[in-house]
């Protein structure tokens, strides 16, 4: 299986490429995920601590889901070597739209092309595969990632989720 890449070179000659999951990523699929929720637990309806407690069978299924065909696409962000980032668009079988899911880029990352990179390149393969819509929750106190999905060309559209109640977790749905 060929890897397709898309490269950028940032302003400090940092480049950030992204490209499909493939099998041998299993172990950094858990360790960048393990990462994100601990980094921006407020970003995701997942906790860290359920997230630790899987076991590594059921990280390689997941991953295994995303890596060809045309319900689930996981992509990773690196510079240089170094993982980044990642994101993902799910959809169910029969569906015609998807919601984009486990968007994370590392903080060092931030402010880098390295999510707009991600998106693109889950919305150039939603638009190849035959998606009729793209989806996405944020949470609603994230003005950064509103504004984000906004230049990325999301809209809101006025229905409000609950991302984790128990936490008190809320958010807004864009498509």
């Amino acid at each position: 299986m060929s890897r397709v890449t898309t490269a950028l070179t940032l302003d400090n000659n940092m480049m950030i490429t992204c490209r499909r999951a493939v099998s041998e990523d299993t172990s950094m699929f858990r360790r960048i995920r393990l990462q994100a929720l601990k980094d921006s637990p407020e970003a995701f309806g997942s906790t860290y601590d359920s997230a630790r407690e899987r076991d590594f069978d059921s990280w390689r299924e997941q991953l295994e889901s995303t890596i060809a065909g045309s319900l689930r696409n996981t992509q990773f962000a690196f510079a240089d070597e170094e993982c980044v980032g990642i994101a993902a668009l799910y959809r169910l079988k029969g569906s015609g739209h998807g919601d984009i899911i486990m968007m994370w880029v590392s903080p060092e990352s931030r402010g880098s092309d390295a999510a707009s990179q991600l998106v693109s390149q889950l919305l150039s393969w939603a638009q190849n595969v035959g998606f009729n819509a793209v989806f996405l929750n944020v949470s609603d106190h994230n003005a950064r990632a509103i504004n984000f999905y906004k230049k990325m060309g999301f809209v809101e559209t006025g229905e409000k989720i609950d991302v984790d109640l128990s936490r008190g977790l809320h958010g807004i749905r864009m498509k």
